[in-house]
């Protein structure tokens, strides 16, 4: 069956429409740099729990750790920070600094496929 040869043009003209756009918005991406993200930049230097502490440092003391975070950067932008940051260094430079960041912990521990807190696994031994 034939098809109509308006219908086959106007589907020519849409995908040429299509192609024309997809080729400006790629000129445009590659025309404008995108611009860089602190926070991106800094959690990608981020690892073993790191993130977590950042998180709970801008919740609890949100212009410290606005003013680490930036510091941060600074060093990964001057190259003088090239390794990563564990979450271990992270709160020990929050401390050196005075910044007392409170992190939830908790003991659990698995038997038999359950796990149970500290306080169930003692309450249970007595």
């Amino acid at each position: 069956m034939a098809e109509d040869p308006e219908l086959e043009r106007i589907k020519r003209q849409k995908l040429q429409e299509f192609a024309e756009r997809a080729k400006r918005e790629e000129r445009r991406a590659v025309e404008q740099p995108r611009e860089e993200n602190q926070d991106d930049v800094v959690y990608s230097y981020f690892y073993d729990r790191a993130s977590e502490v950042m998180r709970a440092a801008e919740y609890q003391f949100p212009a410290q750790a606005q003013a680490v975070k930036a510091g941060l950067y600074k060093m990964i932008k001057a190259g003088r920070l090239t390794e990563k940051v564990d979450g271990g260094t992270l709160l020990a430079l929050f401390r050196n600094l005075g910044i007392p960041v409170h992190l939830d912990t908790s003991v659990k521990f698995v038997e038999h496929g359950e796990a149970k807190s500290l306080a169930d696994k003692l309450s249970e031994s007595w």
